[in-house]
């Protein structure tokens, strides 16, 4: 729904001087006594027209700034694929962070079983952590998530523990940014030898763990 603000300065100049009064229905204002209805979406088509005869000001939030945020609304299957394409872990490493067997995760992928609610929770944090990682364009995200970046610890080992932080993520993106500017301005990316992901293999997040 759409919202609008009176400024306190057209408050007090609200009273027996004013010709028209309104009215909020919904997302429509209404000129009480005209029949006519403005919707608050459109202002600038019809805020001239008002103006002179309404002495207020209607502010619009926009549509992006007024919704909440969306609900996460994808299933334990859903987020598992997410974090597959994106991270690329593999099954046992998943195994291992989500505390249950192999079969497990096969399980949950065809949705032949729905994971513990507790299980349900590092499976969409680790889905967000691949979100934030292709928002970002992180190239190697996979070599990421291994990086024992984090006082000798990576995310994948952070999740169990209850310990991942969204901070550590944008870390990591910022790392691998910068890294890869490095990479570029180094001439090296023009050179025909394959390049590799070993920079990504061992610690280099100052403050971190040799």
């Amino acid at each position: 729904m759409s919202t609008f603000v009176i400024p306190q300065t057209s408050r007090q100049s609200m009273g027996a001087a004013a010709t028209a009064a309104f009215a909020v229905f919904g997302s429509a204002l209404t000129l009480i006594g005209t029949g006519t209805v403005y919707k608050l979406n459109r202002t600038e088509d019809w805020r001239t027209l008002v103006q002179a005869r309404v002495p207020f000001i209607v502010d619009v939030v926009p549509q992006s700034e007024s919704s909440a945020e969306r609900p996460d609304v994808r299933t334990a299957a859903q987020h598992l694929s997410n974090i597959r394409q994106v991270l690329n872990p593999a099954i046992s490493d998943l195994a291992i962070a989500f505390g249950v067997s192999r079969q497990a995760i096969y399980k949950w992928l065809s949705d032949d079983a729905t994971p513990e609610p507790d299980k349900r929770e590092r499976i969409v944090t680790l889905s967000r952590v691949a979100d934030a990682f292709r928002d970002a364009g992180v190239s190697r995200a996979s070599a990421l998530l291994k990086m024992k970046a984090f006082d000798g610890r990576s995310l994948l080992e952070l999740l169990p523990e209850g310990k991942l932080r969204q901070e550590d993520v944008q870390t990591l993106i910022a790392e691998a940014k910068a890294m890869d500017a490095l990479y570029a301005s180094s001439g090296l990316s023009g050179s025909t030898t394959k390049p590799t992901a070993d920079w990504q293999t061992s610690v280099s997040i100052p403050g971190s763990a040799e």
